[in-house]
């Protein structure tokens, strides 16, 4: 199962679509907060992400708080203020280097590279723990582990085999499509990756893997630049 979690960050869905009240004005305040924020952002120090956002947040809330508010009129104004800032934060995975790079390096280290005897031989007894038991939860938890395993292992094609292991023993468990996702990103198959991520959020209505989405854009979008 799926533990850390990236707060406070919650993309909204199609903004132009799905918010009727959303106009090119206030895409342009969307943009120009984010410039904002990434600014502060970029002068601000310290690897936790929230910490360093917030005095940026703080900042630019006391200055725009109004227009946040108007910005999304339809909604409460604590909620108005609230997605505002997150559509603007979304907006600074792609827009915002430092900010994204951040993004980008939590997102790779979910999975670190250990390719040791100890993990290679932790595989074959987990699989055959795997094979023995006929505990679901038992089951589940050494799925969970093989799958982590092999892909710090970067044994990608036995990691997705028992991602989707997972998904047919246990339809609705949480973390097999984030798994398969991330092997799909390192292999640069971003298309397949977003729907993944997107899968895993239907299952869990977890929008803060929505970032990870953006990470993924933003790789795409890296690799189509330096390829044309």
């Amino acid at each position: 199962m799926i533990t850390q979690r990236i707060s406070k960050i919650i993309r909204v869905f199609l903004l132009c679509l799905l918010i009727p009240t959303f106009s090119c004005k206030q895409e342009t305040s969307i943009a120009t907060v984010s410039q904002e924020l990434c600014e502060c952002y970029s002068q601000g120090k310290g690897d936790d992400m929230d910490a360093r956002m917030q005095p940026c947040v703080d900042a630019v809330v006391k200055s725009r708080k109004a227009e946040m508010i108007q910005a999304y009129s339809h909604y409460k104004p604590d909620e108005a203020v609230a997605t505002f800032l997150s559509v603007a934060t979304f907006d600074m995975i792609t827009s915002c280097n430092v900010f994204g790079s951040k993004a980008e390096i939590m997102y790779d280290a979910w999975y670190p590279v250990d390719s040791s005897s100890v993990n290679l031989k932790n595989i074959d007894v987990l699989a055959a723990k795997f094979k023995a038991t006929t505990v679901p939860d038992t089951a589940k938890k050494i799925l969970h582990a093989l799958i982590a395993s092999n892909i710090k292992a970067r044994r990608l094609d036995e990691g997705l085999a028992r991602c989707q292991q997972m998904k047919q023993l246990f339809k609705q468990e949480e973390g097999a499509y984030f798994a398969s996702a991330y092997v799909y990103s390192l292999r640069k198959k971003y298309n397949v990756a977003i729907d993944e991520l997107e899968q895993e959020i239907s299952l869990g209505d977890d929008k803060n893997l929505e970032l990870f989405i953006a990470v993924i854009k933003r790789k795409a979008q890296r690799d189509k630049s330096i390829t044309h």
